[in-house]
C-alpha cells in the first residue's frame, strides 16, 4: 500500500477523530482494518494506534462539549447535563465546526435546538438559546464613540428632528414568543433549582441584547420599541433620525402628539442605556 500523502494524512486523521462513533467503531463502518491505521500511527505496549487515536477523538469532543457549555449554561441547567450531552453529540453531526476558532462553533445552536425533540414539550428552549448566543455574540463587537444626552442637548431645537439614531454595534434584537428573560431571572437567582415554563409572551414581545462596556444586559421590549427598534437595528442606506422615528409612530397609529412623546420617552431609554453611536 502506497504511503499517504501528508493531506490525505490529515484528513484521515480528522475523519477519525471528529467521527460520530469511536475511531474502532469508524474503522469497522468502513471496512478498514485496525492494521492500516496501526501502519499509519505508531502504537505501543500500552495503547494501540486506534486506542491513541480515541484519546484525540475524545478530547475534541469533550472539549467543544465544554465550549458549549460555556456559552448556554442556561440551557444546559434546563435540561440537564445528560441531554445536554445527547443534545451536542447531535448538533454536532449536524453542524461540525467549520472555523478555526471555537467561538463561532455554538453559533447554529438556537435553530437546532428549536427543531428537536426535547422543544416539543418546551417550545421556548430555542429562544432561551437564543438569548444566550446573542449574549455572547454582542460581548465581542466593536466598541463606538456613544452618544450622551449631553451631545442631544447640545442640538438646536430646529435640528432635532435631524438628531441621527446610529445603534450600537454591540446590540441584538431577540424575538420570543415566551417570556424566557423570566427562566433566565430564575437560574440567576436560584440556580440549584430548574424554574418552570414561562407564559407566553404578549404579541409582539422581544429582548434586546446589548453590551455597555464589559458588561452584558438584556431586557424585555414591547410590540412599539420592537418596531422602533428593528427599524434601525436594519441599518438601511440612510441613518434613521428622530423625525423619521415619530413619522413612523405616527403610521403605526399614535397621533402625532402621542408619537412625539413616545419618541423622546424612546431616545431617553435608548440614550440611558448606550445603545445609540455619535454620528
Amino acid at each position: 500500500m502506497a504511503s499517504p500523502s501528508l493531506a490525505e494524512l490529515q484528513a484521515r486523521f480528522f475523519e477519525l477523530v471528529t467521527a460520530a462513533e469511536s475511531v474502532g467503531a469508524e474503522l469497522a463502518a468502513h471496512g478498514i482494518p485496525e492494521r492500516e491505521l496501526a501502519a499509519l500511527l505508531a502504537g505501543d505496549a500500552r495503547a494501540s494506534a486506534t486506542e491513541r487515536l480515541d484519546v484525540y477523538a475524545n478530547m475534541y469532543f469533550f472539549r467543544i462539549l465544554d465550549v458549549l457549555r460555556a456559552d448556554y449554561p442556561k440551557l444546559a441547567a434546563v435540561v440537564g447535563d445528560a441531554a445536554f450531552h445527547d443534545l451536542a453529540t447531535g448538533y454536532l453531526q449536524a453542524h461540525p465546526s467549520r472555523h478555526p476558532s471555537l467561538r463561532f462553533v455554538g453559533a447554529a445552536l438556537p435553530g437546532f435546538v428549536a427543531r428537536h425533540a426535547l422543544a416539543d414539550e418546551r417550545p421556548w428552549l430555542g429562544e432561551l438559546a437564543a438569548l444566550e448566543w446573542a449574549r455572547v455574540d454582542v460581548f465581542d463587537r466593536a466598541d463606538v464613540a456613544l452618544l450622551a444626552r449631553q451631545d442631544v442637548a447640545a442640538v438646536a431645537p430646529g435640528a432635532f428632528a435631524d438628531i441621527a439614531l446610529r445603534p450600537i454595534p454591540a446590540c441584538e434584537l431577540v424575538p420570543a414568543a415566551f417570556s424566557v428573560e423570566d427562566v433566565w431571572r430564575a437560574l440567576e437567582a436560584d440556580g440549584a433549582s430548574v424554574p418552570g415554563a414561562p407564559p407566553r409572551a404578549p404579541a409582539g414581545h422581544a429582548l434586546l441584547v446589548w453590551r455597555r462596556g464589559v458588561t452584558v444586559h438584556h431586557r424585555a421590549v414591547d410590540q412599539t420599541e420592537r418596531r422602533a427598534l428593528t427599524g434601525i437595528l436594519a441599518r438601511p442606506p440612510s441613518t434613521p433620525t428622530f423625525g423619521a422615528l415619530c413619522a413612523s409612530l405616527a403610521e403605526a397609529g399614535a397621533s402625532e402628539e402621542d408619537a412625539a412623546q413616545r419618541a423622546v420617552q424612546l431616545l431617553g431609554q435608548w440614550l440611558a442605556d448606550d445603545l445609540l453611536a455619535r454620528a
